[in-house]
């Protein structure tokens, strides 16, 4: 495990909070259109938006966390994956209904990272450990139904070693961007 992609890239995750939802569509596409971001969608729970990015250096992401990101609306806070090296992590990839859960590690989270990579985590699904103040696991699961999403979320709850969690649902169909590398 490492915090590089496998593009030899940081990835950072933020989860926005501050923005109401009349303006999330308009905040949404101008930080789809910033430099690094791979995914931007709107949510309904813990967060309003949440986006997917990469820089090649911390510097460069603060430059733009300060910066572009700031400009099209992003104004909350930011987290690294820790875990980027690993090819099935949040928002590469998920099923039109999909579920980020934050939860708190009881116990070692790259330990419950890799059990849930191991055994829980579906095609398409992913989980990061991350350096939030809150929480040390992002989950992205993902279902055919918003019914069947929200079993697998209780099911999530079930894991040894997942503590409090905080989730938010959406319907990616015509919400989510992902932008092409630039």
């Amino acid at each position: 495990m490492g915090i590089w992609t496998k593009e030899g890239l940081l990835e950072a995750y933020v989860f926005e909070s501050h923005i109401d939802a009349e303006r999330a569509g308009a905040t949404k596409q101008r930080f789809a259109d910033a430099p690094g971001v791979r995914f931007v969608g709107q949510f309904v729970g813990h967060f309003t938006l949440f986006g997917r990015v990469v820089a090649e250096s911390l510097g460069q992401l603060q430059e733009r966390i300060e910066g572009d990101y700031w400009e099209s609306g992003i104004h909350s806070a930011w987290s690294l994956n820790l875990t980027a090296s690993s090819a099935a992590a949040p928002k590469r990839g998920s099923p039109d209904f999909c579920a980020l859960v934050c939860a708190r590690a009881g116990g070692d989270p790259f330990e419950i990272r890799d059990m849930l990579d191991d055994g829980f985590l579906r095609e398409g699904e992913g989980a990061a450990v991350v350096n939030a103040r809150d929480f040390d696991l992002l989950v992205d699961l993902g279902a055919d139904s918003v019914d069947g999403l929200l079993e697998r979320v209780l099911a999530l709850r079930d894991v040894s070693g997942i503590g409090r969690t905080a989730t938010s649902f959406a319907d990616l169909a015509d919400n989510a961007i992902r932008p092409s590398a630039s």
